[in-house]
This record gives structure tokens, sequence and C-alpha cells, in this order.
């Protein structure tokens, strides 16, 4: 059995393997913009000098929102150069892996050199808004410099880094309660 196609036919077919392929490859978030409540996400960010030129971030959840159960969270520092597409890479891009603490919230923590802190942002990924399934990742981006401004950047609490982080109590001058 032989099937014949004109040439717009081919063309056609070619075009819309193409579309339909591509669409999967394209890594494209929907960048969620500032809202009233924020999101009904409720976290803590506390950012210590970990010596060495190096600062530890501190990120303590207490609800995740409309936006649960999150897909990652990411500690991440986009490069200052743009590529000849537009885009910019990492400079950092470590994940940020929630344990629960004493007091019911779940924290995790990353490392980052003191440079890169004006750019540096959490970026929480889900694929699920108000508990329903989306087809598209939204990105909800929170600039630690926008922490920074209210408070400064505190000594580390202990030397070595624990394995989690110790339980957040009331804030203190090293952190911000969103």
């Amino acid at each position: 059995m032989s099937i014949r196609l004109s040439r717009l036919g081919r063309a056609m077919l070619v075009v819309a393997v193409i579309l339909l392929m591509s669409g999967r490859g394209w890594a494209i978030y929907n960048v969620l913009g500032p809202s009233k409540d924020e999101w009904g996400v409720k976290y803590d960010i506390a950012v210590y000098d970990a010596g060495s030129g190096m600062l530890t971030v501190v990120f303590t959840l207490a609800d995740e929102g409309r936006l649960k159960p999150f897909y990652s969270i990411e500690l991440i520092v986009l490069s200052k150069e743009i590529d000849n597409q537009g885009g910019h890479s990492y400079d950092v891009k470590t994940p940020i892996v929630l344990k629960t603490t004493s007091d019911g919230r779940r924290a995790g923590q990353a490392q980052m050199r003191k440079e890169l802190l004006d750019r540096a942002q959490i970026r929480i990924l889900t694929n699920r808004f108000d508990g329903q399934p989306q087809q598209w990742l939204a990105n909800y981006e929170i600039p630690i410099k926008k922490v920074l401004n209210k408070t400064p950047v505190a000594a580390s609490p202990a030397a070595p880094l624990p394995p989690a982080p110790p339980p957040i109590a009331a804030p203190s001058a090293s952190k911000v309660t969103k």
C-alpha cells in the first residue's frame, strides 16, 4: 500500500511534526507575579555568613498556600551575560531539600558565594494551582535582596553546617517573616 502526498501536504506534515515535537522540548515556566496574599505561601528566610566568602541561605516553609504541592524549590543566581538567544545561564542552581523541624515546619538550606547575593533568588516550581493540576509549571520567585533590605546578614549560628537547620522560634534581627 502506498500513500502519496502532494508537496503541500508533505510540507504541512513536516511543519506539524516539528511544532508538536518542539512544544515538548521547550522549558517554559509561567512566572507568577505578586498577589495580594502572595499566593498564600508562608515562609521565613535567613541568610548567615558561613565564612570563606560563602553564605548559607535557610528557607523555612510554614504553609504552601495556593501552590501546594511544590514540584521543587531551588536557590538560583542567573548570570549577567546574555546568550545569543536572549537567555541567561545559571551561576548557581542548587536544590533546597526540605526536612521537618521539631515545630512542624519544613526547612532546608543551600550555600552560595557572597558576591552573587544581589542576584540570588529562591525559585519555587509547582504544577498545581488552587489544588488543580496544570499543563505548565508555575514559577514563583522570591528575591533574596528583598529580604536583605530588611535585615542584615547575620553571623553563622554554628561553625559546621548542621544536617537540618535548627527550629525557627520568634523572628530575630537576622530573619524575615513573610
